[in-house]
């Protein structure tokens, strides 16, 4: 396997990943909609569906990146933004859940 694939792939985790963090956190602020029913709830609501779109379109868009050939100079700072990006859902998820 060619270095510019393991880093697709590892871009293609993150936002795997990405994408559980990011489903239970709809599932916790649905609930909280369901119980609460402001505004603010359907707001954190469409923020998560949103970026859950996101992140499955990305694993798409870095596949067609990869088969075109891409390298590390363009998968590198993408990977270094989902894991940004993770960490950042992570710890929302983990506020969110207590």
């Amino acid at each position: 396997m060619t270095l510019h694939i393991s880093f697709w792939l590892a871009n293609m985790v993150m936002s795997a990943v990405s994408i559980l963090v990011l489903s239970g956190l709809l599932l916790v602020y649905a609930r909280n909609f369901r119980a609460i029913r402001s505004t603010f709830s359907i707001g954190l609501v469409f923020f998560a569906v949103l970026f859950l779109v996101q992140n499955i379109a990305a694993i798409a868009l870095y596949m067609s990146m990869a088969a075109a050939g891409y390298g590390p100079s363009v998968s590198m700072p993408m990977l270094a933004l989902n894991v940004a990006q993770l960490i950042g859902f992570s710890v929302l998820f983990w506020i969110s859940w207590q």
